[in-house]
Protein backbone atom coordinates (compact mmCIF):
# COMPACT_ATOMS: atom_id res chain seq x y z
CA UNK A 1 0.00 0.00 0.00
CA UNK A 2 1.09 3.66 -0.77
CA UNK A 3 1.43 6.42 1.53
CA UNK A 4 -1.21 9.17 1.39
CA UNK A 5 1.59 11.84 -0.01
CA UNK A 6 2.32 9.79 -3.20
CA UNK A 7 0.54 11.87 -6.27
CA UNK A 8 -0.24 7.93 -7.46
CA UNK A 9 -1.96 7.14 -4.19
CA UNK A 10 -6.10 5.98 -4.80
CA UNK A 11 -8.05 6.27 -1.67
CA UNK A 12 -10.19 3.37 -0.54
CA UNK A 13 -12.22 1.86 2.44
CA UNK A 14 -11.31 -1.28 3.56
CA UNK A 15 -14.21 -2.88 2.01
CA UNK A 16 -13.19 -1.34 -1.53
CA UNK A 17 -9.44 -2.89 -1.18
CA UNK A 18 -11.08 -6.03 -0.33
CA UNK A 19 -13.27 -6.04 -3.76
CA UNK A 20 -9.80 -5.08 -5.41
CA UNK A 21 -8.14 -7.79 -3.79
CA UNK A 22 -10.87 -10.44 -5.03
CA UNK A 23 -10.94 -9.18 -8.48
CA UNK A 24 -7.41 -9.85 -8.89
CA UNK A 25 -7.86 -13.64 -7.65
CA UNK A 26 -10.48 -13.86 -10.15
CA UNK A 27 -8.43 -12.24 -13.06
CA UNK A 28 -5.38 -14.42 -12.21
CA UNK A 29 -6.97 -16.89 -12.08
CA UNK A 30 -8.42 -16.88 -15.53
CA UNK A 31 -5.33 -16.75 -17.24
CA UNK A 32 -4.34 -20.35 -16.67
CA UNK A 33 -7.70 -21.01 -18.85
CA UNK A 34 -7.45 -18.47 -21.45
CA UNK A 35 -3.82 -19.71 -21.79
CA UNK A 36 -4.77 -23.45 -22.55
CA UNK A 37 -6.95 -21.68 -25.19
CA UNK A 38 -4.31 -19.49 -27.12
CA UNK A 39 -2.41 -23.20 -27.10
CA UNK A 40 -5.24 -25.24 -28.92
CA UNK A 41 -6.32 -22.73 -31.08
CA UNK A 42 -2.30 -22.10 -32.13
CA UNK A 43 -2.71 -25.91 -33.02
CA UNK A 44 -5.44 -25.25 -35.29
CA UNK A 45 -3.20 -24.78 -38.35
CA UNK A 46 -2.82 -21.36 -40.45
CA UNK A 47 -1.88 -18.39 -38.06
CA UNK A 48 -2.79 -15.11 -40.92
CA UNK A 49 -6.83 -16.79 -40.91
CA UNK A 50 -7.12 -17.88 -37.44
CA UNK A 51 -9.90 -15.55 -36.06
CA UNK A 52 -10.05 -17.56 -33.13
CA UNK A 53 -6.09 -17.24 -32.35
CA UNK A 54 -6.17 -13.42 -32.80
CA UNK A 55 -9.48 -13.37 -30.58
CA UNK A 56 -7.98 -15.44 -28.07
CA UNK A 57 -4.37 -13.14 -28.25
CA UNK A 58 -6.90 -9.80 -28.38
CA UNK A 59 -8.82 -11.79 -24.85
CA UNK A 60 -5.29 -12.36 -23.37
CA UNK A 61 -3.98 -8.72 -23.84
CA UNK A 62 -6.65 -6.79 -22.51
CA UNK A 63 -6.90 -9.42 -19.28
CA UNK A 64 -3.48 -8.91 -18.88
CA UNK A 65 -3.84 -4.82 -19.00
CA UNK A 66 -6.62 -5.22 -16.71
CA UNK A 67 -4.95 -7.27 -14.30
CA UNK A 68 -1.47 -4.91 -14.55
CA UNK A 69 -4.06 -1.92 -13.82
CA UNK A 70 -5.50 -3.19 -10.62
CA UNK A 71 -2.39 -4.51 -9.17
CA UNK A 72 -1.28 -1.02 -9.51
CA UNK A 73 -4.61 0.27 -7.67
CA UNK A 74 -3.95 -1.89 -5.03
CA UNK A 75 -0.05 -1.21 -5.04
CA UNK A 76 -0.85 2.75 -4.23
CA UNK A 77 -4.21 1.92 -2.24
CA UNK A 78 -4.20 4.19 0.71
CA UNK A 79 -7.35 2.83 3.11
CA UNK A 80 -9.18 5.74 4.56
CA UNK A 81 -11.29 4.93 7.84
CA UNK A 82 -14.37 6.76 8.47
CA UNK A 83 -14.09 10.31 10.24
CA UNK A 84 -15.13 11.51 13.46
CA UNK A 85 -14.49 15.09 12.93
CA UNK A 86 -17.80 16.04 11.33
CA UNK A 87 -16.04 16.56 8.04
CA UNK A 88 -16.97 14.48 4.87
CA UNK A 89 -15.10 11.72 3.69
CA UNK A 90 -14.80 8.29 1.80
CA UNK A 91 -18.15 6.40 2.84
CA UNK A 92 -19.72 9.66 4.12
CA UNK A 93 -23.21 9.41 3.20
CA UNK A 94 -24.23 12.87 2.84
CA UNK A 95 -27.65 14.63 1.82
CA UNK A 96 -27.68 17.37 -0.17
CA UNK A 97 -29.84 19.97 -1.54
CA UNK A 98 -29.05 21.61 -4.94
CA UNK A 99 -30.28 25.14 -6.51
CA UNK A 100 -33.85 23.91 -6.93
CA UNK A 101 -34.13 22.99 -3.33
CA UNK A 102 -34.44 19.07 -4.22
CA UNK A 103 -32.42 16.60 -1.77
CA UNK A 104 -31.16 13.73 -2.13
CA UNK A 105 -28.61 11.35 -0.12
CA UNK A 106 -25.36 10.23 -1.59
CA UNK A 107 -22.59 8.55 -0.52
CA UNK A 108 -18.62 9.15 -1.63
CA UNK A 109 -16.86 6.46 -2.73
CA UNK A 110 -14.03 5.54 -4.07
CA UNK A 111 -13.57 5.06 -8.26
CA UNK A 112 -14.15 1.44 -7.54
CA UNK A 113 -17.55 1.46 -5.78
CA UNK A 114 -18.79 4.59 -7.80
CA UNK A 115 -22.22 3.76 -9.35
CA UNK A 116 -23.65 7.31 -10.06
CA UNK A 117 -26.34 8.78 -8.86
CA UNK A 118 -26.33 7.70 -5.05
CA UNK A 119 -22.11 6.59 -5.09
CA UNK A 120 -20.19 9.53 -6.06
CA UNK A 121 -16.18 8.99 -6.97
CA UNK A 122 -14.41 11.39 -4.87
CA UNK A 123 -12.25 11.57 -7.98
CA UNK A 124 -15.43 13.34 -9.68
CA UNK A 125 -15.40 16.95 -10.08
CA UNK A 126 -19.00 16.66 -8.09
CA UNK A 127 -17.19 14.28 -5.32
CA UNK A 128 -14.07 16.58 -5.07
CA UNK A 129 -16.53 19.33 -4.42
CA UNK A 130 -18.17 17.48 -1.57
CA UNK A 131 -14.95 16.28 0.15
CA UNK A 132 -13.74 16.83 3.32
CA UNK A 133 -17.02 19.66 3.72
CA UNK A 134 -18.75 20.20 6.88
CA UNK A 135 -22.54 20.45 7.76
CA UNK A 136 -24.47 24.07 5.83
CA UNK A 137 -21.23 24.13 3.37
CA UNK A 138 -21.97 25.35 0.08
CA UNK A 139 -20.10 22.77 -2.69
CA UNK A 140 -19.48 24.22 -5.81
CA UNK A 141 -18.58 22.43 -9.04
CA UNK A 142 -17.93 22.96 -12.95
CA UNK A 143 -20.31 20.61 -14.93
CA UNK A 144 -21.24 20.60 -18.41
CA UNK A 145 -24.38 22.28 -18.06
CA UNK A 146 -22.57 25.20 -15.93
CA UNK A 147 -21.61 25.85 -11.96
CA UNK A 148 -23.82 23.75 -9.41
CA UNK A 149 -23.50 24.31 -6.34
CA UNK A 150 -25.07 21.91 -3.22
CA UNK A 151 -25.74 22.31 0.05
CA UNK A 152 -24.82 19.75 2.45
CA UNK A 153 -27.31 19.16 4.87
CA UNK A 154 -26.31 15.95 7.30
CA UNK A 155 -23.29 14.27 7.01
CA UNK A 156 -23.48 10.26 8.23
CA UNK A 157 -19.48 9.11 8.78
Amino acid sequence: MADENNPEAVLVTEEDFETMKKNLIELNARVPELSQELHRTRADGDFSENAPLHAAREEMSKLQSSIRDLETQINNAVIQSNRNDGRTGLGSVITIRDANGNEREITLVSHVEANPPTHISIESPMGEALFNRANGELAKFEAPRGEIALQILNIKN
